[in-house]
């Protein structure tokens, strides 16, 4: 009996020891963290199944593959559109489209048409704190290279950078050359976050040398094409990674504002559904001296980073946060993540209104393209969302409308806010060559 006492004085001792050991570790991380830079990193129109690290056959990303083996990847992570600026807005804000109402980047569509000199873009308002103002009033210094003009300033984007660069489609190697140019600034900073917009592998799509490998077959040639400029983005990020030592002390987080339909269903582009293919991106979440690594296939929205960031760098919650952070989740705080619904939203005006809505629930997603053509998918069992169940399964597609619907008419939103773009020539081709404008 002694013996057994005293095993029992021991073990109980041993716990102690360790959860205060792990306790002090968790709280000096922390403590850490707030002192170590941040940089977000977009790459335009990157479907999450094309990637190697998301288990595509093709070794399409060597370096951000490397960085997953030590990072947290989140399997079924969707965008909140399928269009740059909403989608980016949701990043930037942790708020759907119809909330922060940026619905679209350029309402070019009619007006160029029609030969207006000027059209209306979509800001942000002002009243909403953004990621980079988020991070200045916590006292970093913040900079920005964006590579698509539907990512700038006059949409809103700029508010909260001490720095900002906003291209039309120049490529990852100018997006470098102008971070290389500020790099004695950053590293001067105490502490900075940073935000890179890689436009590659939007559309046109370029056959980027050495990785693009002739399929003697015109269908094929652009989803080659597609591929390449993935390898292409991936060699210039890890060059980045390479010169500003973020292997030390940097959290860093990839994902994408939307994907790209690759004619899944009958469209190469983007902005004309909510098709998984549009919406379903990468999230990596790079955190360092982080020992764990690990695969997480619970639904995640990209409404989530803003608050992943605060948890991150020791802010508290924010009530303005539509996301979640999704640190607890990879603590294996499962919950409150697998039992929320996620929503998509696309809104645009071409000839006509369209609008789009999508629900994604545990293995389900339903797609409400214009009220009258409505869907429900099986994402675990259907990857190419072919076999639609939705009068086979009929109650929870009604059930997931209905909650989209509730929320939509409950959640905050916020005064739409636009403002003029002169629109001339040299930009109106732009647009077209970049498939804004028909």
């Amino acid at each position: 009996m002694k013996r057994l006492k005293d095993f029992n004085i021991t073990l109980f001792v041993l716990i102690v020891t360790v959860l205060f050991a792990t306790s002090i570790v968790n709280l000096s991380c922390k403590k850490k963290l707030k002192n170590f830079n941040v940089v977000v990193i977009v790459i335009d129109t990157l479907r999450s199944d094309r990637l190697d690290a998301y288990g595509y056959e093709k070794k399409t990303a060597p370096f951000i593959t490397k960085l997953s083996k030590k990072s947290f990847l989140f399997e079924n992570a969707f965008s909140a559109s399928s269009w740059t600026s909403p989608g980016t807005a949701s990043i930037f804000t942790s708020l759907y489209p119809f909330q922060h109402n940026v619905l679209m980047g350029i309402l070019a569509h009619i007006n160029a048409k029609k030969k207006y000199p000027n059209i209306q873009i979509d800001r942000i308002p002002d009243e909403v704190e953004t990621m980079p103002e988020v991070f200045k009033n916590a006292g970093y210094s913040t900079f920005a290279i964006s590579d698509n003009f539907n990512v700038g300033e006059k949409q809103g984007f700029d508010q909260g950078f001490d720095k900002m660069i906003t291209h039309s489609y120049k490529g990852a190697e100018q997006v470098n050359e102008d971070l290389f140019a500020w790099k004695d600034e950053i590293k001067k900073s105490k502490k900075y976050f940073l935000y890179l917009h890689y436009m590659d592998p939007h559309g046109p799509y370029h056959a980027r040398m050495p990785w693009y490998k002739d399929p003697n077959n015109r269908k094929l040639e652009p989803l080659v094409a597609y591929e390449s400029e993935i390898s292409y983005v991936d060699s210039f990020i890890k060059k980045a990674y390479k010169e500003f030592g973020w292997d030390k002390n940097t959290v860093i987080i990839i994902s994408a504002d939307h994907g790209e339909g690759l004619w899944n269903h009958g469209r190469q582009g983007h902005g004309f559904s909510l098709y998984r293919e549009e919406i379903q991106v990468p999230l990596i979440i790079h955190i360092p001296n982080n020992a764990k690594a690990e695969r997480i296939k619970t639904n995640v929205s990209t409404i989530d980073i803003l608050p992943t960031l605060r948890d991150i760098i020791g802010l508290p919650e924010s009530k303005s946060d539509e996301g979640l952070s999704l640190l607890p989740l990879t603590r294996g705080e499962k919950e409150k993540y697998e039992n929320r619904y996620l929503f998509s939203y696309l809104w645009k005006r071409v000839t006509n209104l369209v609008e789009i809505k999508a629900t994604i629930y545990k293995n389900f997603h339903f797609h409400n393209r214009l009220s009258f053509k409505k869907e429900l998918f099986n994402l675990l069992l259907d990857k190419g969302e072919k076999k639609d169940l939705f009068f086979k399964a009929f109650k929870t597609a009604r059930k997931m409308e209905k909650m989209f619907e509730a929320f939509l008419s409950d959640a905050r939103k916020y005064k739409r806010n636009s403002v003029n773009y002169k629109l001339n020539k040299k930009r109106l081709k732009k647009l077209k060559t970049l498939g804004y404008v028909e």
